[in-house]
């Protein structure tokens, strides 16, 4: 009997540092998944403003696309138009930016060239535009200034 009973108290003894231990990785645990969740957490919040800052630069992204390919069609107009004011002055035009003519753009010349945007072949002043009442590269007092145009 007496041993039953000391093997009873070392078996109940036994159970409750097993039950102890078991409470303490509970808690352990525990602390473990609310430090885990509040990381999980945190991490869905930042996926979630890495993805609005991603949306928002793919928008960006595709406005300036769509900037540059009108930037690409104004200046492909501007080409245009500049061959074809060459070609009314009389001018060799652009070909890919370049002129057919060897010789040095007018501010590198050693002789002064006329202005193909003020001139034409007789050297009359260039009548303005039907839609404007002055030309663009005129002041107030009438007085003829050049363009970045002039140097092409």
């Amino acid at each position: 009997i007496l041993a039953n009973r000391q093997s009873a108290a070392r078996s109940k003894e036994r159970k409750m540092r097993y039950t102890s231990e078991l409470e303490k990785k509970v808690k352990t645990l525990q602390t473990e998944a609310t430090t885990l969740s509040a990381q999980v957490t945190k991490l869905q919040r930042d996926t979630s403003d890495i993805t609005t800052e991603n949306k928002e630069l793919k928008l960006r992204l595709e406005a300036m696309e769509q900037h540059a390919q009108l930037r690409d069609a104004l200046n492909e107009a501007l080409r245009e138009e500049v061959n074809r004011l060459k070609l009314e002055a009389g001018q060799p035009p652009l070909l890919n930016g370049m002129t057919y003519s060897a010789s040095l753009p007018p501010q590198y010349s050693s002789r002064p060239q006329p202005l193909h945007h003020f001139a034409n072949l007789n050297g009359q002043q260039a009548q303005p535009q039907p839609q404007n009442t002055q030309t663009p590269n005129s002041n107030n007092a009438g007085q003829l200034k050049p363009s970045f145009m002039d140097f092409n």
